[in-house]
């Protein structure tokens, strides 16, 4: 038969946490290379290209979807970040889960 597996400790619990941390930063180092990058092609490749409207299009172009990924990318991390969390906290034992607490003092 399958076994039970008994609940995290508090430990466990504040390690995933302090895990879930350095992802988020790693998710937003992520953006703001793709954005600052952006930045770049704007500042550097666009003006070179403003001679011709399809020439200046084409320059952005690539830059543009990289951001638009990069979007995407940081609200999937952030979901996926902000549902962890939830997680964790439904995980923490709570007051009303300890037998102690709903016995009282008249045993």
């Amino acid at each position: 038969m399958t076994t039970e597996k008994s609940r995290p400790t508090q430990d466990e619990i504040e390690n995933r946490i302090q895990q879930v941390g350095s992802y988020s930063r790693a998710v937003r180092v992520g953006y703001l290379v793709i954005l600052i990058a952006f930045l770049l092609a704007v500042g550097g490749v666009l003006p070179a290209n403003l001679d011709s409207t399809s020439q200046a299009i084409e320059s952005i172009l690539l830059p543009l979807i990289f951001v638009g990924l990069g979007l995407i990318l940081y609200g999937i991390g952030m979901h996926l970040h902000l549902m962890h969390l939830n997680l964790v906290r439904q995980l923490q034992p709570s007051a009303a889960d300890d037998p102690r607490s709903t016995r009282g003092d008249s045993e």
